[in-house]
């Protein structure tokens, strides 16, 4: 069993970034906590086999205390954490008058010190070793002791008095790096960065100019530099320097041999960039199951009861269906509202769940006695969260409402155990599920080019916690089946996240090249059900698509999670076929419409595949000025390809391995417009 050195005590950020690492790279691993933070780093290959240490925060920058201890061991950095950091002022007394003493660390002063410096004259400020130690003396301190202490404490502790998110800049992040032995094997799918130092050797004029111009002439992009004192004489330091790349690529080695002319050159470590930003309430262990559905029947010969609205206005078409629903199982429920906000767009695109809908669905559990509701959702790579739910205007909805929004990737996930699956043995969800009662799936009615479509089912895969996503698309084929892995581990996935209760929003969908590169299509239709196979199979009916044709439908059919047959079920009204609107399938052929272009996919995210198809869409006549005359472009996205033809596009980081005889586009996902640049350089260089 792998052993993690950390910052302690308990309840440390330190700890929370371990137990992060650990989660995805060490579940079974014991995290051994140490007064300080040189006394973790000495267990580093002793007592523990790896270490997370703190070593930036976003207002207070580097801590220095690391930096020299980087710069005399031998040990590396292998990986990196970003964790937002909340604080909270908590006290052992009602009022903030009769606060005397306040415990806190010294980097947590700073990044309080609005809040600091507020308080009383007289109170006096007591400095500890850590967070830890600070909750540790609130405890068992005196009745009029206070302490500035992690966020998260407030849910395991209860006191007399508690101030929230205390620190002077909400967007606050401590990064932490991982440190081993040896260096980690190379993860050709994440983007890499370097840190390097530059013992001082001699100095001259013009020494860091020359350093600084090893990298620009060579357009690498560095990320930090900092300087350290020798401690040897004055005016002599050490420069520490965090480089954008990994240490092997050619560009970098030839830049790093040129430095090497300027002094003595240490790597501390090639890893990849900190995926994303964390911050964990609390942190809960493995729970045992998905919330009961409340309108479950037993009977084995129930029929479901679906019900659809047609009309112009999507807040009145949602009410309206869901006044249909028995309210007895929502009084004094938690409910949790998943929309499809996996994407940044405008509410009129068809890619994102309309606002209205979920204003509806707010206001109806609301006034049917739920004694919470909540709007959360997990987006694709690469997608702020927020910023999707702005630009969607979900966010105004929920401000107007005073319904929270959460980002569901914001703690560590739940590992659940699949037991009868086929394709996938567990799945990470998003721990805010289980805080809920209720689940109801909120998604757009659209046309998927991989799953056929996507609606109340699919949906629920943005409970998946952050790029355990993309793994559903990187799986092996299933012996013995035809179907795509994909959709197999969709209905893998939906054994256990299977919603409570369905709306489907169809005011406006997508048809062709969905999830996100098709084409709008105003349809001002409302599916609602109890059951999602009996939602998404009238759903499909509604769009033109034949139930049984989408394989993931098709598969949980077969498996008794209910039928693709709408005789099946009971919907309301009679005169629903009225209402159906045939949406345009995928094309069958993308060279039709995008002549002289290739797309190889083996295994590519929807990340990749969106970007990748926006990118066409939006320059389609463009585009065509950077094929070479009378050939083609061959482009290829995803981990799959065993090779490529020399001088493809390769989109994506995926595809790193081809870098060397290909155009070679990086990102998880790219930027639509880096790929552009990459065509415009290939011209340019002939």
């Amino acid at each position: 069993m792998k052993k993690i050195a950390a910052l302690g005590p308990a309840n440390t950020f330190s700890e929370i970034a371990a137990k992060m690492y650990a989660v995805r790279n060490a579940p079974d691993a014991q995290i051994e906590l140490f007064p300080t933070i040189r006394r973790a780093f000495s267990m580093i290959g002793k007592k523990c086999d790896i270490g997370v240490i703190p070593i930036e925060n976003m207002l207070d920058g580097y801590i220095t205390q690391v930096l020299d201890l980087l710069l005399h061991s031998r040990l590396t950095v292998i990986d990196e954490i970003l964790v937002p950091v909340y604080f909270a002022f908590a006290a052992n007394c009602q009022n903030l008058d009769q606060v005397k003493r306040v415990f806190v660390m010294i980097a947590s002063q700073g990044q309080c010190s609005d809040f600091i410096e507020s308080l009383p004259q007289n109170v006096e400020i007591v400095i500890t070793e850590s967070n830890g130690e600070s909750l540790e003396k609130l405890l068992n301190g005196n009745p009029n002791d206070g302490a500035v202490i992690p966020s998260h404490a407030l849910n395991t502790h209860n006191f007399a008095l508690s101030i929230d998110n205390i620190q002077d800049y909400l967007n606050n992040k401590t990064r932490f790096i991982v440190i081993a032995e040896q260096e980690a094997e190379y993860r050709e799918q994440f983007d890499y960065k370097t840190s390097i130092a530059i013992i001082e050797g001699f100095d001259r004029p013009g020494m860091l100019s020359d350093i600084l111009l090893s990298f620009a002439k060579r357009k690498i992009n560095l990320l930090s530099i900092i300087s350290r004192p020798t401690k040897e004489s004055m005016g002599k330091y050490h420069f520490f320097i965090d480089i954008d790349g990994y240490a092997r690529d050619q560009n970098l080695k030839d830049a790093l041999a040129d430095v090497r002319k300027s002094g003595f050159v240490k790597l501390i470590g090639s890893y990849p960039k900190a995926e994303q930003s964390i911050y964990i309430r609390d942190i809960k262990k493995q729970l045992p199951e998905f919330p009961h559905n409340p309108w479950k029947k037993d009977e084995q010969n129930y029929i479901h009861d679906v019900f659809v609205t047609k009309g112009n206005d999507p807040y009145q078409n949602t009410l309206k269906a869901l006044d249909a629903i028995d309210t007895t199982p929502v009084k004094g429920k938690r409910v949790l509202l998943k929309p499809n906000i996996g994407r940044v767009a405008t509410p009129d695109s068809g890619v994102v769940t309309n606002p209205q809908v979920v204003a509806a669905a707010i206001d109806f559990f609301r006034n049917s006695g739920a004694a919470h509701c909540a709007v959360g959702e997990s987006p694709i790579t690469g997608v702020n969260i927020m910023e999707a739910f702005e630009l969607s205007g979900i966010a105004e909805v929920c401000r107007n409402r005073n319904c929270p929004i959460i980002d569901m990737d914001s703690r560590l996930p739940v590992e659940m155990s699949l037991p009868n699956a086929v394709a996938l043995e567990k799945i990470s969800v998003c721990a805010d599920v289980f805080d809920f009662d209720i689940i109801v799936s909120i998604p757009v009615m659209k046309i998927h080019m991989h799953t056929g479509v996507t609606l109340s089912i699919k949906n629920m895969k943005g409970c998946l916690w952050s790029r355990s996503k993309v793994q559903l698309h990187m799986l092996p084929p299933v012996p013995l089946c035809d179907d795509k892995s994909l959709n197999v581990a969709i209905a893998d996935m939906a054994s256990v996240l299977y919603p409570h209760l369905s709306i489907i929003d169809g005011t406006v969908g997508m048809e062709g090249l969905g999830p996100s590169a098709g084409s709008a299509k105003e349809f001002g239709v409302i599916v609602v059900s109890t059951d999602a196979m009996a939602a998404d199979t009238v759903a499909c009916e509604l769009m033109g698509v034949t139930p049984s044709s989408v394989p993931h439908l098709r598969i949980l059919s077969e498996r008794g999670f209910g039928s693709t047959d709408v005789q099946k079920y009971r919907i309301t009204p009679d005169s629903w076929r009225s209402f159906i609107n045939p949406f345009a399938a995928l094309p069958e052929n993308l060279a039709v419409k995008y002549p002289n272009i290739t797309i190889l996919d083996e295994n590519s995210c929807s990340a990749c595949q969106s970007t990748l198809l926006m990118f066409l869409k939006r320059n389609e006549i463009e585009i065509s000025d950077y094929i070479p005359d009378g050939g083609g472009l061959t482009i290829a996205i995803g981990k799959g390809h065993r090779e490529v033809p020399v001088n493809s596009l390769c989109i994506g980081n995926c595809t790193r391995k081809f870098r060397d005889h290909s155009i070679y586009v990086n990102g998880c996902p790219p930027v639509a417009s880096s790929i552009m640049k990459a065509l415009k350089k290939r011209k340019e260089e002939g």
